[in-house]
């Protein structure tokens, strides 16, 4: 069994196992204001009308962390619809969303039936491409077991898993020879965040080799962001709550100056995309290939996502929940050269260990503070909160708690950054559509052990979360 080429029923059992611990234990700050913000549509939809939105946010009723709704309207409008009933029980009973670790539940689950949606079109996706069903079924599984998925959706619960569902969909439609449904979820996409018109670009030049109509297409494209612009158009309080918000800020660092030359400083993502840009226009592809459904086109096409993709987390600055971008893309671009399956799963494991290690580790990190446990539906067995500030000390975060132990990894962050970059870039070398580069040896060799430890990585944070929140010196009951 140990050696079997298919994913072992234990190993879906200690995925699921994981996934229900992290869901259970964290709720990150970020979830709780989605959450409300989310509800916040049903309150002006009935007592005034949605152009208030952004107006009854900032009074932050609820007093959550965040007091400016600052992304448009498509980012959290499905969460809506799905927390219409907690919203109910809010409006009946005057039980405030915020504080209820049930109702924080009911919503977190939204993002797990969503990212079941994204596998599945996973699975459709990658038959697609590979014709294989024990590669589609890995890609599935490494998705599904992935630490950037945990990351981002059961331990941030954040609502990077619309637009990512979104763009997979569109993707899948795309290689079926269905671009009219491609640019609906597109649209979709880039409407609910901004980040898939990167790749969106890229693809659009993979197979449209007409500049004019590439642009035309990328202008339709943004349609939905520029439709959510105008509904909010002098609405009060929208300007403002955009410009203080998190998306203007990742927009305006986007593209930060990495070095500087004659010229002024330079972005190595500007540099990436032009690279990325020029080689996806110049390769030989075109709208045939999409009607014949082209499978060498298909392999491209998921590989420009991923590289575009990779590209962003590696080149501007992310908050860690961005990891999940990698998700099903880079998977599905590993499980197609069985020849590379040892140092693929060694390189992604190794890149997130090193991230998990560089996020978690790094000073004023968001990530395994003890304020986490607050609001899960573990709190309920312990009875108390801990404070949202440092005054706990060492035992705020693993990161104030290793400071004080004056532990060698927090020394050690330039070279887990340094791991997770090469890791990155051999993940992609190794694995180019035309297998450009020659397989290393035992490149086939069975790597299952490797792929026990991906998946139960997480584990032992949050473990260390909860023993923090454990030994917290001022406790709320």
């Amino acid at each position: 069994m140990y050696r079997s080429d298919r994913v072992l029923l234990g190993e879906w059992i200690l995925t699921i196992v994981t996934a229900v611990f992290l869901f259970v234990s964290v709720v990150f700050v970020d979830m709780r204001s989605l959450t409300v913000w989310s509800t916040n549509v049903w309150d002006v939809t009935f007592d005034s009308n949605i152009r208030h939105l952004y107006e009854y946010t900032a009074k932050n009723v609820q007093g959550v962390r965040h007091t400016q709704m600052g992304s448009e309207l498509f980012s959290v409008l499905p969460w809506s619809i799905w927390n219409f009933p907690i919203w109910l029980v809010q409006r009946l009973t005057g039980k405030d969303i915020a504080d209820s670790a049930i109702m924080l539940a009911y919503s977190k689950m939204f993002l797990v039936v969503v990212s079941l949606i994204m596998l599945r079109f996973t699975k459709k996706l990658t038959y697609l491409v590979t014709g294989n069903r024990t590669q589609t079924t890995w890609a599935v599984f490494l998705s599904a077991s992935s630490t950037f998925l945990f990351l981002g959706v059961l331990y941030a619960g954040q609502n990077d898993i619309f637009m990512l569902t979104a763009s997979v969909i569109g993707i899948y439609y795309l290689i079926k020879g269905k671009q009219k449904w491609f640019m609906v979820w597109s649209i979709i996409a880039i409407a609910i965040k901004p980040f898939f018109v990167v790749a969106f670009l890229a693809v659009l030049l993979l197979y449209e080799k007409s500049i004019i109509k590439a642009v035309l297409k990328l202008a339709l494209g943004i349609s939905g962001v520029v439709a959510q612009k105008l509904l909010f158009y002098g609405a009060p309080m929208y300007k403002e709550s955009i410009e203080e918000g998190p998306s203007k800020d990742l927009l305006e660092q986007i593209f930060s100056g990495n070095v500087s030359t004659a010229f002024g400083s330079v972005s190595f993502f500007a540099i990436a995309l032009v690279l990325i840009y020029l080689y996806s226009y110049t390769r030989g592809f075109s709208k045939d290939d999409i009607r014949s459904q082209n499978n060498r086109f298909a392999r491209y096409v998921v590989y420009i996502v991923a590289v575009t993709n990779m590209a962003y987390l590696m080149f501007s600055p992310f908050t860690y929940y961005r990891l999940v971008m990698l998700v099903p893309f880079l998977y599905i671009v590993m499980v197609q050269r069985e020849e590379v399956y040892f140092y693929n799963g060694l390189l992604e494991t190794s890149m997130a260990v090193s991230l998990v290690l560089k996020m978690g580790l790094r000073n004023n990190t968001s990530l395994f503070r003890a304020k986490a446990v607050n609001g899960a539906l573990i709190q309920r067995f312990f009875g108390y909160s801990v404070t949202a500030n440092f005054e706990e000390g060492k035992y705020t975060s693993i990161n104030t708690y290793l400071t004080d132990q004056e532990s060698l990894l927090m020394h050690w962050q330039p070279l887990f950054s340094g791991v997770a970059l090469v890791a990155g870039i051999l993940l992609l070398v190794f694995n180019h559509p035309d297998k450009k580069v020659k397989a290393p040896l035992y490149g086939n060799k069975n790597c299952r052990a490797l792929l026990w430890v991906r998946i139960v990585l997480m584990i032992p944070f949050v473990l260390m979360v909860i023993w923090l929140f454990s030994k917290a010196p001022i406790k709320h009951y």
